[in-house]
């Protein structure tokens, strides 16, 4: 797994890259909450994500609360097809702005 943050100014843009499973999702859960403490907005740019696992989903419904409780706005741009279909079958899809 593989983040990379992009700052533009009030938003972040989070690149991630690789799985999101069980391995790594605690990790990850806490690099998305000091991202969210950083920023009002995120955007969280799914493009070279290949596999997201329901530990991938928690960690996603954790971001979206903090983003959510700080009065911002969670998006999602780019999501592979594979995600895509995880998160339209989980009803996740629901919870993030398109971009």
């Amino acid at each position: 797994m593989d983040i990379k943050l992009v700052d533009r100014g009030t938003e972040g843009e989070l690149i991630l890259s690789g799985r999101l499973d069980t391995k790594n999702a605690d990790e990850v859960c806490k690099v998305f909450l000091q991202v969210a403490d950083r920023f009002r907005d995120v955007n969280l740019n799914l493009r070279d994500l290949k596999y997201i696992s329901s530990a991938g989903l928690r960690a996603l419904k954790k971001l979206y609360m903090k983003v959510r409780g700080n009065g911002g706005v969670l998006a999602v741009s780019n999501p592979a097809p594979y995600v895509e279909e995880v998160l339209e079958m989980t009803g996740f899809a629901e919870m993030f702005e398109r971009r």
